[in-house]
C-alpha cells in the first residue's frame, strides 16, 4: 500500500514558517501607517528662534517671582472644571494652559473668569485624558506667568510659583 500524501496547506510547520514573516509584515505595515497618521510635534520647525523666544519666557517667570506670585490650581470634584485660587488678588483677563507632555492636540486652553478676590474659574472643554500635564498660567499682556507639573490622579492640587519662593 502506498501513502498518500497530505496537500502542502496541512502540515503544520508550512504555516509556522508562513506565519513569522506575515506577522513581521503586519506589523511593519501598521508602525508605517501610525508614524505617517500622527505628528509628534517634538521637533520645531526654526528651532534657533525658538530657542531665542526661551529668553523671553524665563523673564515672564522671573517677573511673577518678583511680584510673589503663587496660585493653586485643582480640579473640581466633578471633573469639569478648574479652580485656580492666588496668593493675593490680580488683575485679569487670565489664561490657564494644560500642555500634554507630547500631544498638542490633547492640550487645553483655557481663559479664567474671576470668581472674586484670589478665586478664578475655567470650565473644561473635555476630560483630562492625560495622567501629566505641564501647566502654564499666565495674564493676557504676557508680562507673568507660572508654570508647574500636575499629576491629577496623583495629587488633588499642584502649587504654582513656590519654586521661585524657595531660591
Amino acid at each position: 500500500m502506498e501513502k498518500q500524501s497530505l496537500p502542502w496547506y496541512r502540515h503544520a510547520h508550512v504555516w509556522l514558517l508562513i506565519a513569522l514573516p506575515l506577522t513581521a509584515v503586519l506589523a511593519s505595515i501598521f508602525l508605517i501607517l501610525q508614524a505617517t497618521n500622527s505628528f509628534d510635534g517634538l521637533v520645531a520647525d526654526d528651532y534657533y528662534k525658538a530657542g531665542q523666544e526661551i529668553n523671553k519666557e524665563l523673564k515672564r517667570d522671573q517677573a511673577a517671582s518678583a511680584l510673589g506670585l503663587t496660585a493653586q490650581v485643582m480640579l473640581a470634584a466633578d471633573g469639569k472644571s478648574i479652580r485656580v485660587v492666588f496668593n493675593s488678588p490680580v488683575k485679569g483677563p487670565l489664561q490657564l494652559k494644560l500642555l500634554h507632555p507630547t500631544q498638542a492636540g490633547y492640550d487645553h486652553i483655557l481663559s479664567l473668569q474671576s470668581q472674586g478676590g484670589p478665586l478664578w474659574f475655567a470650565p473644561l472643554d473635555r476630560p483630562l485624558e492625560s495622567p501629566r500635564w505641564k501647566v502654564e498660567l499666565a495674564d493676557a499682556q504676557q508680562q507673568w506667568r507660572l508654570t508647574g507639573n500636575w499629576q491629577p490622579n496623583r495629587s488633588e492640587t499642584v502649587e504654582l510659583g513656590m519654586e521661585h519662593k524657595a531660591k
